[in-house]
Order: structure tokens, then C-alpha cells, then sequence
């Protein structure tokens, strides 16, 4: 087996990727790691009703959603092994940060 040895300032790690358009980035700690959350912002939307007046959709609440969630540092995204609680956390902190305008 061939042994591969990389030059001292070559490292095998990558940078976080930047924010996709569209999306909101929230830097966090959870559980000790920090990470670099990219979410999708939902505004809230008035759901519809019938011609009686009677809801026929429900009315839905801004939301944020979490789509990935990078190790900082990494291009390693653990979005999808992360607790829903913590997960439900995230979500609502950075929403309430989006509110507040605190940038």
C-alpha cells in the first residue's frame, strides 16, 4: 500500500461554506460546538376561508427553518443528526434574533 504525505500547509479540511442566497446565517453554541446555522425565514401568512367565513386553511406563523447546521470551521453539516429539540432551539432563537434585528 502506497503511504500519501501532504506538505505541512496542506490541510484536508474546508472552510464553512458562505450563506446561500435566500437564506439567514445564525451563529451558535450548542452542547459546547459552535456552529453555522443557515435557515429559511417563513412570514406569517393569513389562512384562507370559505365563502361562509369559516377557516379553510390555517393561518401559519413565521418561522424559521434550519437547513444546515456546520461544525464552525468545517464544511461538515450535522444538521440532519441534531436533536428536534435542539434543533426546535435553534429555530426559534434565530427567529428571535431576525426579529429583533440584532446583527
Amino acid at each position: 500500500m502506497k503511504r500519501i504525505t501532504l506538505p505541512r500547509h496542506v490541510t484536508l479540511e474546508q472552510p464553512t461554506p458562505p450563506c446561500p442566497k435566500g437564506l439567514y446565517q445564525f451563529d451558535c453554541e450548542i452542547e459546547g460546538v459552535n456552529l453555522i446555522c443557515f435557515l429559511e425565514y417563513s412570514p406569517e401568512e393569513k389562512g384562507s376561508t370559505d365563502s361562509h367565513g369559516s377557516p379553510y386553511e390555517p393561518d401559519l406563523d413565521e418561522s424559521m427553518t434550519l437547513n444546515n447546521a456546520y461544525i464552525a470551521g468545517t464544511d461538515v453539516d450535522i444538521a440532519h443528526m441534531i436533536l428536534q429539540g435542539l434543533v426546535d432551539h435553534i429555530e426559534v432563537t434565530a427567529l428571535e434574533k431576525f426579529k429583533g434585528g440584532d446583527e
